[in-house]
């Protein structure tokens, strides 16, 4: 009888509810578990305003200190490529910010000699509008809409781009930076503080203050609005207040991007690494991951 039950009991010992061993979960962000995919190594180089397009590529800027100063170029991470690349075309050492227009599927690049834009048939950067010498910081909002920003002696300026023309945002100067949601709503930092100017409103509001840092990146996923500066800072949308910080993040973080399935890159100095979502059951307290400041 001993025998003739034995591989029952085996069968049965096996139909327990256990936790997968493939199931990791480095860090979780509201109800979503992460785990980090892949890092990949950058030198002595920070990763920064870091944008990933509809198919999944993730562009970022990589600045170096050297003994005449900083350089900027920018770096795309294609989907499923081992290593990043540089961005063919762009002027070398003076390209300084990335912008994704998910609406037309295009990305724009801010640089010394103006504005670029990525041509995907020839895979490199080609001239779209020049504007100054001094342009800095360019963004879009959900309509495919063009802004930037340019440095007058030493003031950051907001400008939309209408055709050949530049239209000021007179209210929005002196940024450190800048980040447009999928309502058209401006998150912007300002003398180290966190404000949010509605699409439907003319009058700023002050949602946190934030630690002062030369590398900072606004970014968005859902309902939820993160800050990379040092940490990985986030608060819900309408919320203000103090923020709230993900436990078991790297520290020294300099950038943030989301693509379209809710995965996301994270950027340390030295390093850009891929958070993938992973689907681990619950148990116990479902409280979120985070703390506050």
């Amino acid at each position: 009888m001993w025998l003739i039950f034995w591989p029952i009991f085996l069968y049965t010992c096996f139909a327990f509810d256990l936790r997968k061993e493939s199931c990791t979960s480095d860090l979780k962000i509201n109800n979503d578990d992460y785990r980090l995919a892949q890092t990949y190594d950058l030198g002595n180089k920070n990763p920064t305003d870091a944008h990933y397009d509809v198919y999944g590529n993730l562009f970022f800027v990589q600045n170096e200190r050297k003994e005449n100063g900083y350089t900027f170029n920018i770096y795309v991470l294609k989907n499923k490529s081992p290593t990043p690349e540089n961005v063919p075309g762009l002027p070398e050492d003076a390209s300084y910010s990335v912008a994704s227009d998910k609406k037309n599927g295009k990305i724009y690049f801010a640089t010394q000699n103006g504005i670029y834009v990525y041509d995907y048939k020839k895979q490199c950067a080609v001239p779209y509008a020049f504007t100054s010498n001094n342009i800095d910081m360019i963004f879009t909002d959900k309509d495919g809409n063009l802004y930037f920003t340019e440095n007058d002696d030493g003031t950051q300026k907001l400008y939309l781009l209408d055709g050949k023309n530049k239209i000021p945002f007179k209210m929005l100067e002196s940024l450190r930076e800048l980040e447009i949601d999928d309502k058209n709503n401006f998150y912007y930092i300002k003398q180290d503080k966190l404000y949010l100017l509605k699409s439907t409103s003319v009058t700023p509001i002050w949602i946190s203050n934030v630690t002062s840092s030369d590398m900072a990146q606004i970014s968005f996923y859902k309902n939820t609005v993160f800050i990379a500066n040092k940490n990985l800072g986030f608060l819900h949308e309408n919320d203000t207040g103090r923020l709230k910080y993900v436990e078991n993040t790297p520290t020294n973080v300099t950038t943030i991007a989301f693509d379209d399935t809710g995965d996301f890159a994270l950027g340390r100095i030295g390093q850009i690494m891929k958070y993938q979502k992973t689907e681990c059951p619950s148990y116990g307290n479902d409280a979120n991951n985070y703390k506050s400041d």
